[in-house]
Formats: structure tokens, sequence, C-alpha cells
């Protein structure tokens, strides 16, 4: 296309100028001028010279260090920017560029109009282009220092020709060199039928120009430019309108369409103007298969978005008539038109036959003008049809480019190739529009035919000038004795003297100042419309521009694929006036604004579009540019929900010791906290409770399980004393000695005597485990066994065995000095066995030093020595050694797990004490001292968090501490994976406290943000919000407070659970990783997710500590603790209520309409509102103006009352089901709180009746949807009835296959529900009621809603496995599989589908999850097309139906 415009527009013309062009350009020099010349004299070249003049000044300034300027070519049409950048091109010889509004991808900003200003001196644009970029203050009109505007009769109004020279030229400071020049051109001042004086002095005050032009025509003949001789064509008088037989059929089946109105009536009138055969060919043309498409989407728009309400099968038939209408014409035979008046009009005979007479096919070329484009789509294909033997007429057509109606309309490329063809002969007749009269160079033609009259002087001038050759002709097409027709000629020839009259009288040195239209005058006119100016950028905002910067804006929200969003304007009558409200779509931050009365609708709009703009910039939605940020902003706020990852990891410091162990020093008072068992029989032998002393008081912590295998378990106690009691140094060193020998005889571990270097201390007890150690207040050293104590200081290390076993050997403890990891209970002395005897079979050996027992005989003398071979070789057998027999105590690893079984071994033994010996600790002392590791373990991680909680302040109750603060895997957070490196006997971790307290921060933050900022709006809510909750926010506030130590993340560990600090001189010293930090500390590697976890955990753990006295404060504390925000200060529920001030919309007094709402409302649901307004607001969708009612939409009490029901929700299903894992209570969550539940609920209780909505497409999505329900809720309640169980007992479910609601139906019962607690003074009750009597009895029974919840692919298979191929015996195995060179934590994850011991399928990805539901998918592809037998047969499963009932698919793999 653009090599076509160089070819036509190359010419060199700049170096020939006429002598009326150079007087015209010298007067330009000096001032503003407004060129007047006719279509064809040479305008563009006076621009051309005016450019090189400016340009050479501007290189000079430039060289003198003064900032660049350029220079702009404004025309009207983007076809123009093309021609005249070609042409100016050509004749200057420096940087020229040109763009318009269809170059998309041009970026029109700052940066880029200083690059241009830099790079070029001449810009060819649109002045829409000009304008707007002026608008943004991306370029300034100081930077500009020539303004050049083709066709300048347009500058009247609000074109923006028009504005550039109101909203920025006039309101340059009033410096003549800091102005640019201005040149406008055009061959008449004049485009309407006006008094010709006055219009063009209004065109010279607006231009601040002076009309120039050349006064003797003669000039012209001078300079060789031609006028053609004109005349008239006469055709007979036409005949009244008609319906053609084709039309009539048509109207019968689409006539009532009213896609086809308009077709329908040119096609009646066409019978008079052009003829019959016309009439019937239009719909050949109009109506092809393609646009019969269109016809059928563009039906299908006007009857959903009408005010009547028709079934669905009648849009059905609308679409049916159009696809018959096109059938229809395509199968009409429409015979081959003839010269004769059955076929063609009286009009068109005489054209054609004017063509034939002045039109010489050779040599001559001829433009007809027509008013409309079907016309002339029909001229030039009839002069195409062969029988009418017109070939020697070659027509085209020249079309506009675009348009709203819908006609037929040229791009460009073709607007050129016309011309082009036209100019070299391919075409020698074009039938042209408008398009071909102004402007548009078109080449030289001889013969101008006005088939449809001229309406102006403009165009009589413009289309004549078309003809420039030598003895052109113009002719004008008029109705034989018609009069009215010829005086129109006539009244065009007569303005077109007085113009030529009025030019004669403009004297050359003439002041502006001396027209009464000077720019005061038109900028007077709008001294009521407001403006604004950005300080810092110079970008201005006007009435006008504003409608286009909020349709830039809206433009820039998100959005379907599918859907284009524009703002809507809403105009009501206020007396006189009119007052108007602007409402975005719901993705914009602001909704609506409301702009000052004006007496017209259109400056109404406008002013409802500049106060959008004033509060988009002001909240900073548009920059100081007046361009969006809103892009912007956007993926910053979803940045703060995604700006860490699960799988990001680092390494953090971990505390393994608690705080209170760093206290050492000989102590002077001791604390008693008893560890006692609640069921001791479980231990399977006598024993008494242990105390653990130490310098400060322990604080109380939960009982928990211990697991001793064969199903026996008990809970241990830990017991604090209230008092602690007075200790002397004697004392000190008895309880010191008790507790080394513990660790000494008990654990193989000897440890130097340092009591002041000793974390805690241990001590017998004289009470027995049942004993109430709750009820001592006084002297708590009275529980202590002192003689026990006093007995093992006197003692000897061991008892010796004398020569009378019997007795001392009953219920003794014996160790093994060289092999720790063998000790035994004694039980009786076996007179009738021998050392030399066999052992029984099954006695475990000695583990660590096989070599030592490798050839020995197995007897009970080798069994009971443990030495090296060579040492054991010295030793001599005694047969006199009595012989024992023993119970082997088997090593138990960790007491805390359930799942660790004891192993299967021989407990039964005998002895000899060669080298066994007896230790001095009582065996029921031994019996309790053997769980220690386990008790330690766990009471040292309950005190860590708790004194984690003590530091934030926060008295949670403490199991629930620990539970909030356990991360007992790698992937905690990722509920559908595999678990990996899971550490058992933790007990329950975060998981469903953090499941509680993210659903309590949700609705605390919700509640603090709807309090304090009245004036927000939904977007701005959940922007702010999310930075409140975001994980990135908890995340780095939970560093802050150094909470990463205290996440308990490692299970028990037999070497780390001993007193740190002191000096091991036995025994293995613990060499982990754990402990390379120091005492009482260690480190470990934690997800940055996993850190943000626990703080929701602690919250949802203080939400549960005060929940049976239905107080909030606690978890409200830790809210604020965690998202340390100025947002959300509060300390106490009553806080939220105190941040709230009422506003007066909601307070005024409510009219008769809103109180009958409220007492509506109330007999529906039970509540009567004090503020019947606050109620209405909850029913008003965004679609209904706030100019209404002066009440805002429901949008604000939605977002509160989504976060209110979801915690409702939420805090049901964790009290209703208590061993549900998190996973089960996410899934099923959704279907409360989903779209489509609450959308039946809103038409179950019958709110949709009161919401009042602008929206005519949504009151018909309404009414479907209510059709839908009510007929499933129907079909339930007779399918319950035919069940024998009574029509009130129907499944609560039906709802689930039904249609998804519209939106605004959910929406309406969270904006209830919103209001609700509002107006109830934010009493959270409310909201309980609201959802036990209407939400609970709906899920009463949560597992008829496991369909719902299962539509993810992982528990898709689950089912799949388990229901329909009944198979047991699957598993989803994950693993990470490491990557070279990879960060801390990161790897691909590996997910393989195991059936019976296989992998059949597998998938890898960044995340188990993702990995998971890959490989589902692929392995569901699979077995989509298997019958049971194939699966069977294939992986060989035996499973029964029973057995697979009986596995639980959740313990395989779970859904996100």
């Amino acid at each position: 296309m653009y090599r076509l415009v160089r070819e036509a527009e190359s010419e060199r013309i700049i170096s020939s100028p006429r002598e009326y062009q150079t007087e015209l350009f010298e007067r330009a020099k000096q001032r503003n001028i407004i060129a007047v010349l006719d279509t064809g004299t040479g305008k563009t070249l006076i621009a051309a010279l005016l450019l090189r003049y400016t340009v050479e000044k501007e290189l000079e300034d430039r060289s003198a260090g003064k900032p660049p300027r350029i220079s702009f070519f404004l025309v009207d049409k983007v076809a123009l920017v093309h021609q005249q950048y070609e042409v100016l091109k050509a004749n200057l010889d420096h940087p020229v560029q040109r763009f318009h509004g269809d170059l998309r991808k041009t970026p029109f900003t700052r940066d880029f109009w200083q690059q241009k200003a830099e790079q070029s001196m001449v810009i060819v644009c649109t002045a829409e282009i000009l304008l707007s970029s002026l608008h943004h203050s991306f370029i300034k009109m100081e930077r500009i220092n020539l303004l050049i505007f083709d066709e300048a009769h347009h500058t009247k109004k609000n074109h923006p020709y028009a504005r550039i020279i109101k909203d920025f030229y006039a309101s340059l400071e009033q410096v003549e060199q800091r102005r640019p020049r201005i040149l406008g051109m055009t061959a008449s001042p004049v485009d309407a039928k006006t008094d010709v004086t006055l219009a063009a002095a209004q065109l010279e005050g607006l231009l601040h120009s002076q009309i120039a032009t050349v006064g003797d025509i003669s000039v012209f003949a001078k300079a060789s430019i031609n006028r053609p001789i004109e005349d008239f064509i006469e055709y007979g008088l036409p005949p009244a309108s008609f319906e053609t037989p084709l039309w009539q059929k048509l109207y019968v089946l689409v006539g009532h369409n009213e896609a086809f109105r308009r077709l329908f009536t040119y096609s009646r009138s066409c019978t008079a103007e052009l003829g019959r055969w016309c009439a019937d060919r239009v719909w050949k043309l109009c109506l092809t298969e393609q646009e019969a498409q269109k016809v059928e989407a563009k039906t299908e728009r006007n009857f959903t978005s009408s005010k009547a309400q028709f079934p669905i099968a009648a849009l059905d038939a609308e679409r049916v008539a159009v696809r018959e209408a096109y059938k229809m014409v395509a199968n009409y035979s429409l015979p081959s038109p003839e010269r004769n008046p059955f076929h063609l009009s009286t009009k068109v005979e005489a054209l054609i036959g004017a063509l034939q007479k002045h039109l010489n096919p050779v040599k001559d070329k001829c433009i007809v003008f027509v008013e409309q484009r079907l016309t002339a789509m029909l001229l030039t294909d009839l002069l195409r049809q062969q029988s009418l033997n017109l070939s020697e007429i070659r027509a085209g057509m020249l079309l506009g480019v675009g348009s709203d109606s819908g006609d037929s309309v040229m791009t460009l490329k073709e607007q050129f190739m016309t011309m082009h063809q036209f100019r070299n002969g391919d075409l020698n007749c074009i039938f042209a529009t408008s398009v071909g009269e102004e402007g548009i160079d078109i080449p030289d033609c001889n013969v101008i035919i006005r088939f449809d009259l001229c309406k102006t002087m403009i165009q009589y001038i413009q289309s004549r000038g078309r003809a420039r050759r030598k003895d052109s002709k113009f002719f004008h097409m008029v109705e034989f004795t018609n009069n009215a027709q010829l005086q129109s000629v006539f009244e065009n020839e007569d303005s077109e003297a007085r113009l030529r009259k009025f030019y004669n009288t403009l004297s050359e040195d003439r002041l502006l100042t001396s027209n009464d239209y000077n720019i005061d005058y038109f900028l007077s006119q709008e001294k009521s419309y407001r403006t604004y100016t950005v300080p810092s950028t110079g970008a201005k905002l006007t009435y006008k521009v504003s409608l286009s910067i909020l349709a830039n804006f809206v433009s820039t929200l998100p959005r379907p694929l599918d859907i284009v969003y524009t703002p809507d304007y809403i105009v009501r009558n206020v007396g006189r006036e009119f007052e108007c409200e602007v409402i975005l779509p719901d993705t914009s931050p602001i909704k609506s604004a409301i702009g000052r009365r004006a007496t017209n609708k259109q400056v109404a709009k406008c002013a409802a579009a500049f106060e959008m703009c004033l509060q988009l910039k002001k909240k900073k939605y548009l920059d100081d540019y007046l361009q969006s940020t809103f892009t912007k902003k956007l993926p910053s706020m979803r940045n703060a929900h995604l700006a860490i990852s699960s799988k990001k990891k680092s390494e953090y410091p971990m505390r393994t010791k608690p705080e209170i162990w760093d206290i050492r020093g000989i102590p002077e008072r001791l604390f008693v906290t008893v560890l006692k068992m609640t069921s001791p029989e479980a231990l399977g032998r006598p024993s008494r409770p242990l105390a653990i002393l130490t310098r400060y008081p322990l604080p109380q912590i939960a009982k928990f399980p211990l697991f001793f295998g064969h199903q026996r378990t008990s809970d241990v106690e830990c017991v604090p004393l209230p008092c602690a009691f007075e200790i002397a140094l004697e004392e000190v060193e008895q309880i010191n000695q008790f507790t080394l020998k513990i660790f000494d005889d008990v654990f193989s571990k000897e440890y130097r005597s340092e009591p002041e270097k000793m974390p805690y201390f241990l001590a017998p007890l004289i009470h027995t485990h049942d004993f109430d150690f709750s009820g001592i207040a006084g002297d708590t050293r009275t529980v202590i066994d002192w003689e026990c104590l006093t007995m093992i200081r006197n003692a000897a290390r061991y008892y010796e065995l004398g020569n009378q076993p019997d007795e001392p050997l009953k219920e003794q403890f014996v160790i093994d000095p060289h092999d720790g990891s063998r000790k035994f209970y004694t039980v009786r002395h076996r007179p009738d066995l021998k050392p030399t005897d066999l052992e029984p079979p099954g006695v475990p050996q000695k583990r660590g030093n096989k070599k030592a027992i490798r050839d020995v005989p197995k007897d009970i003398w080798n069994f009971s020595i443990s030495l090296w071979s060579n040492t054991r070789a010295k030793l001599t057998v005694r047969h006199d050694l009595p012989v024992i027999e023993a119970e082997y105590i088997p090593l138990r690893r960790n007491l805390l797990d359930e799942l660790d079984k004891p192993e299967d071994v021989q407990l039964k033994c005998y002895l000899v004490f060669e080298t066994l010996k007896l230790s001095t600790l009582p065996v029921d002392v031994v019996v309790m001292a053997y769980n220690l590791s386990a008790i330690i373990y766990r009471l040292e991680a309950s005190v860590i968090v708790m004194e984690a909680c003590k530091s934030l302040s926060l008295s949670i109750r403490p199991d629930l501490a620990l539970e909030a603060m356990t991360k007992d895997s790698e992937n905690t957070e990722e509920h559908s994976e595999e678990q990996a490196n899971v550490q058992r006997g933790m007990g329950n971790n975060y998981e469903r406290l953090e499941f509680l307290g993210d659903a309590f921060l949700k609705m605390s933050t919700t509640i603090a943000l709807f309090s304090q900022i009245p004036d927000s709006n939904e977007f701005q809510y959940h922007v702010d919000r999310m930075l409140l909750i975001c994980n990135k926010n908890l995340f780095n506030n939970a560093l802050e407070l150094k909470l990463e130590e205290s996440v308990r993340t490692r299970g028990f560990n037999r070497r780390i659970w001993y007193p740190d600090g002191l000096e091991l001189l036995k025994g293995k010293q613990n060499t982990s990783r754990l402990g390379k930090k120091g005492r009482g500390r260690g480190v470990h590697i934690l997800g940055d997710k996993s850190i943000a976890d626990v703080c929701e955990a602690l919250i949802g753990a203080s939400y549960l500590t005060t929940y049976d006295q239905g107080n909030f404060d606690l978890a409200i504390q830790a809210v604020t603790k965690f998202v340390n925000h100025k947002n959300h200060k509060m300390m106490k529920y009553e806080d939220y209520y105190a941040a709230y001030e009422v506003p007066e919309w909601q307070s005024a007094e409510p009219t008769a309409v809103q109180r009958e709402l409220a007492k509506q409302i109330e007999k529906k649901l039970g509540y009567k509102f004090t503020h019947p307004r606050l109620l209405r607001s909850a029913f008003m969708h965004p679609s209904y103006g706030t100019i209404y009612e002066r009440i805002p939409n429901y949008q604000r009490l939605e977002f509160l009352g989504d976060a209110l029901l979801d915690m409702a929700s939420i805090n049901y299903l964790f009290h209703r089901y208590p061993n549900a894992d998190p996973q089960w209570l996410t899934e099923h969550k959704m279907a409360m709180v989903s779209n489509q539940f609450l959308g039946c609920l809103c038409v179950s209780l019958g709110l949709q009746t009161h919401m009042l909505s602008m929206s005519l497409g949504l009151q018909k999505e309404i009414t479907d949807y209510v059709a839908a329900i009510d007929e499933a809720r129907k079909a339930a309640e007779e399918e319950a009835e035919s069940a024998n169980l009574g029509r009130a007992s129907y499944a609560r479910n039906f709802w689930v296959g039904i249609q998804k609601p519209p939106k605004a139906l959910p929406d309406i019962v969270e904006s209830y529900v919103g209001a609700l607690f509002v107006d109830s003074k934010f009493d959270y009750g409310e909201v309980q009621r609201f959802f036990d009597m209407h939400v609970r009895p709906y899920f009463e029974d949560m597992h008829i809603y496991d369909t719902f919840a299962n539509r993810h692919p992982v528990t898709f298979l689950a089912n799949m496995l388990q229901l329909h191929f009944h198979c047991a015996d699957w598993r989803l195995m994950i693993q990470e599989i490491a990557v070279e060179g990879a960060p801390i934590g990161h790897a691909q994850v590996l997910c393989g589908v195991m059936i019976h011991g296989e992998v059949r399928e597998h998938a890898t990805a960044p995340s188990g999850r993702y990995a998971k539901i890959i490989a589902a998918k692929k392995i569901m592809r699979t077995l989509e097309s298997m019958s049971l037998e194939e699966y069977k047969e294939t992986y060989g499963c035996k499973c029964s139906p029973e057995e697979a009932r009986a596995s639980d698919p959740l313990a395989h793999a779970t859904a996100v």
C-alpha cells in the first residue's frame, strides 16, 4: 500500500511554485493564515514551502542550543496521513515521519515524543494523536513551531482541531515567538448551510488566523488551473417506491428482525431510485453466507438485550429465519439486467446515457459521486453486467474506511489500490462517496457527475475541484421539472459567489483583534467546564478529553478475552438540568462517580467522566501523565500473594533446648514438675513417678501419649507444683548424683559431676501414679523420696552378688558395663542351670561386636560376657557362678510413635555375673526412667513453643501451641503430596490449625479494613487485605519475631534429648548437624511458606484457646502481631466497631420503599434492620447507579460478607469433623462457599426479588436460573416422596448439577450477611445464627458432596481405582530429584503411580502437587478405556470389592 501512495505522490512540486502560492507563503511566514483555495490549486505546496522555511530556522535554533521543536502537519483522515507524508517526503530535504491511531503498536509516550523531537523535523499525523499527547503532556505546545491544519474548515465545536487550539494554544503565554505558527488549508471556510461571513469570521477567531485567498479567480487561469464546464443531466420522473416479490417473501421471514430494518428500507427506496433489478440485486450483494452469520449473531445480541422477556425458543426461531432468508436469496434467480424501465430507473438510464456520451473510454476518466455506499456498490456492479454491453466503461468504487452502520467499507489498501488503477487507466469510472470529495488526492479526471446532488457549498467546491483537466465537465443530475433540485444547485453557486466577494473585502493588513470572534469568545462559552492540570507534568484534563482518558483506563482493566469493557453512563433529569453517573466494570478499583449537573446530556456525561478521572488520579490509578497505572498495580498485588513459594527453602537457626535450661549455677531452691503415667499398667512392670527439678517453674504443658506396643499405651502428665523448696548444697549433690546415675545406668551416658552446669535434675517420688499431685500447695520437697536418694548416694556404684542370690536378685536392674545396649531385669535364681548350658534360641546377641561372639559356644557363659574375643579368651569359665533367669530389655527407639513397633524378640534369657553388674537404682524407678527420653523430648518441645508464645504475649493453650508450631515433614504444607521425610511421633502438625487460622485472618483483616476505610472500594479492599495477609508479609514479620527458631521440625532423636553443656566421660557424643550451633541450638531447613503457615496456625490456636468462651480477643491479638500493619492495630473485638463511623448515607432517614424492604426481609429472615438504607445497599447491583438513592452498591458489603461466611463455614467443618485432614476440609469447604450453593441459597430465601439492577441481560439470566433451580428442588422433593421419606427430607445437594448462577445471586447473599453484621454493630453471633438457620441444614451430611469435592484429578483417580476397579493396592509415590547446581531446597519432583508394586506411569514437575496431577491425568487416559476385567488382567489385581471399600483412598493420595 505504501508503495502505491509513494508512486502517486512522489512528484517534486516545491521547486515550481506559482505566483499566488509564493504570495500566500510569504504572508504565512509573517502571520497565522487560513489559505482558502479550490481543490487542486496547490495548497499543499504552500505548506511544503512554509515547512522548509520553518525547518531551516529550527536548525539554526538547535545549533544555538535552544530546545528542539517540531512541525506538525495535521489531517482529519488516516488515508491523508500516508498521502501527505509522501508529498512532504518528496519535497523536503529533512526527516519526516507519520503516525495515526491505526498504528496500534506505536507507544505514544513522553519518551517517544522526546526521541522524535531529536530525530525528526516534521510529523504528519491525525489531529487526535497530537491532541491526546498534549493532554498527557507527552509533548508540550511550546515544543511545536508550526501547526498545519489540512481541511481547516473542520475547526469547530469539539473537533480535535478546535480542541488543540482551545485547550493548549490559547492558554500559552502571550509571547509570539513561543507560540507555534498556524497554517490552515481549506477549499472553503464553510461546510454547512450558514452565513458565509459569520462562518468565516468564526473560523478566523478560533484558529487565531486570517483568511488568505485569491480574490480574482482569473489568477487560476493564468496559472493553467482549469475550472470545468458545468451542466445538468435530466432524468424522468421516477415511480413511487414499491415492494418486489423477493422483498415481500423476505419480509414475511425476517421483516420484524431489527438487524434487517435498514436493508429493507433501502431496497424499497431503491425501486424508485435505481430500479427493480437493483432493489433485488442488493440482497445478493449484502446477504452473503458470511454476512448472514454476522446478522445471526447480531440477532442474538438484540434478543438478549431486549427489555421484553421471550422464551429461548423464540431466539432459535429467529436464527432459523435468518438462515432461511440467506438460502432464499442464494437460490433466487435474478435475471440479467436490461436497459428498460422494468429493470432500471430513468435516473440510472440517464446516467448510462451520459457516460456513453461524455466518457471517451480511451482518454477520459470519470468520477460519479453518490451519497450512500450501497448505491456505489450497486452502480459499480450494474455497469459490470455483461448483458448491458458496457465493457468500455471500466467501473470501480471508492468508499470510506470505516463505519458503525454495518455497511460495506474499504481498507486503506483497497482505497489506494482503486486510485492506483484509476491513475493507470485500469479503471476509467469510479463511483465514490464523500470520501472522494475531500483531501484524498484522486488522479486528474475530466468528467464529474453528481448522481446525488451536493448538500453544502463545500461539497460543491470540492467535488467540482476533482475535474482538473482542460475542457473538464461537471454535471448535476436533476429530475426533469424539479425546481427544488435546480434551486439547490443555484444556491451553492450563489454561496460561492458571496464567499468570493467576502474575500475581496479583506484588507491585507487587517488586525486579528478586530474580529469579534477571537479565541476568548470561544473560551468564554466553556468557562463553566472545569479543567485540571497536573502540576508536575502539565498534563491537562478537560471535560471533553476525560471521556477518552476514561475509556483508555477501562481498556486496561482485566477482562475475559471475548469481552470489551466500556464505561456505562446513567443520565437523569434534575429539574431543567441533567445529572450523570458513570459506572465502571467490576474489575475497576473505583466503581462509580457522579458529575456536576449540566444543561445538556453530553456535558453531564463529560462531567461524570471528569469526576471519575479526578478520583482515579487521586488514588493514583492514573499517573502524572493521565495514563492508567492499573496494569502495573494489579501484578504488584498478585506478587504480594505469590512473592514466596512453598518450594523456596533456607537454612535457619533452630532451638533444640528451651531458654529456661540456659539458667545454670548451684541452685538454692528448686521447682518440682511431676512426671506421671495415667495408665501405668501399660508399662508391664510396677513403676513410680519421677520429678524433674528446675531453677525456674516449668509451664503447664498438655499431656501426651506414649506407645509401648501390643496396643499398650498411656498418657504422660507433667504436673508443675506451685511452690519451690529450699535446698541445701548436700541435697543438691544427692539429686545430682541420682540424675547422673539415671543417665549412666539406664542410658549409658557418664557425665562429669558438675551440678552447677546441670540444666535440670531428676528425683524419685514417694507417691504412686494415681496420687493427686495438684493438691500439694505447701512444701513440695515432701513428695521427693529422700531415703532413696540417700541410699543411692551411700551405696557403692554396683551391688555385689552374694553367696545366697535368691532374694537380692529378684526384680533387680542389670547393666553390662561393656555394652550399653544390654540391660536386663532379674527374675529369679535358677539353681537347675549351669553356666555352660545353652541359651534359649532367639535371645538377642550383642549388636556392635559380632566378631567377639563369632566362634564362641551359644551358652549362658558366653551370652553373659560381651568382651572382645582376645579378652574373653583370658577368662576361665567359672562353673560355680549361679545362673539367674532374667528379662531382656529391648531397645525402644521412639515411644512417641504409635507405628514404631517393638522388635519381636525372645525376652527370656539366663545370665551369670562375671562381667555384668547390678545397678543400685530401684527397678520401679528404672521402669519409669526408660520413658524419660520421650518425655524430655516432648517436654522440651512444648516449653520451647510456650516460650515463643510468651515472647509474642499470646497465652495459647499448650497443646494447641505445640500443634501450631509442629511441622512433621519436609512438605507439610503440600496437602496433596506424599509426605517426604516424615518425622514420626511429633503429634498433630499445624495443618488443621493453619486452615482455621487462615479463615480468621481473612475475616479479621476484612473487618478492620471495612471499619477503618469507609470510602474505599472492593478492589482496593482486596489489594489492602492482600498486603496484610499475604504470605510474604507473614513471613517477613515471623523472621522479625524469630519465630522460625521455635518451629518444631525434628522428631524424637535418641542422641539429642540429653542435657547439653555437660562433659561426657563415657558414651557416644552427639556429632549430628543439629548440635553444631552450640548449646541449645541447631539448624533446620524451612520453606518460606511453612513459616507463614505457622503464623496462621498460631492464629488458629489462639482462636481455639478462647473458643469455648466465645471470645476472639486472643486471636485478634495474634493477627495484630503477625500482620504488623497500621490497618490492623486491634487488640480486642470491640475495637473493630469502635473504629467504624456510621456513614451519613446509612443513618439518613429511610424512604417508605426502604422501610418496606426492611419489613419484608424481617418477615423472611427474622432480623429487624435498624438501618433500612444499609439493607437497601445490600441489594443494589453495581449497574444500578448510586445517583438514584445516594446509596452505594453492594460490593463493599459483599467483600465483608464473603469473609464472614467463609469463617462460619470453616469453623463448622473444623469442629464437626475433628479428625478430617485439611485436604478434606478444603475440598468440602468449596461446596459451602461456592457460587453454585450461594446462588441456590439466594433463590431459596427469595432475596433475588429485591435486587435493583439496570442490566437487562442479567434479569434474563436470573429468570432462567430460578426456573432451573426450582425445577431441581421440586424433582428432589418428589424423589424423597417416592421413597416414603416425605418431601421435607429431600436431598440437599440438588443444586450441584444445575447451571452456574449469575454471580449477582451469590453476591447478594454475601452482601446481606455483611449488612446484617454491620447493622448489628458487628455482632458475629448474628452471622452465626444466619449460618445455623439457613446454611447448615444443607450440610448436615457432608459426604453427599464428595463428588463436588472430588473433581481434582488425583482424587478422581483415587475414586476410580477404589470404586470402579475395586483396587486397594496402589499408591502415588513421590521423590525429589536433585538438580545439579540448584540452590538449597530446589529440586524437581518425580511422581510414580504404583499399582500392585510396579510403576505404571510417572511424571516430573517443580512441585509434588503438579507432578501428582500430571501423573494422575496420564494414567487416567490409560484407564478410561479399560473394563474391570481388563484392569484385573493387565495389572494382576486380585483385590476384592470388600478390600477396596475397606481401604482409605486418602491414604493413597488426596487432592488439593
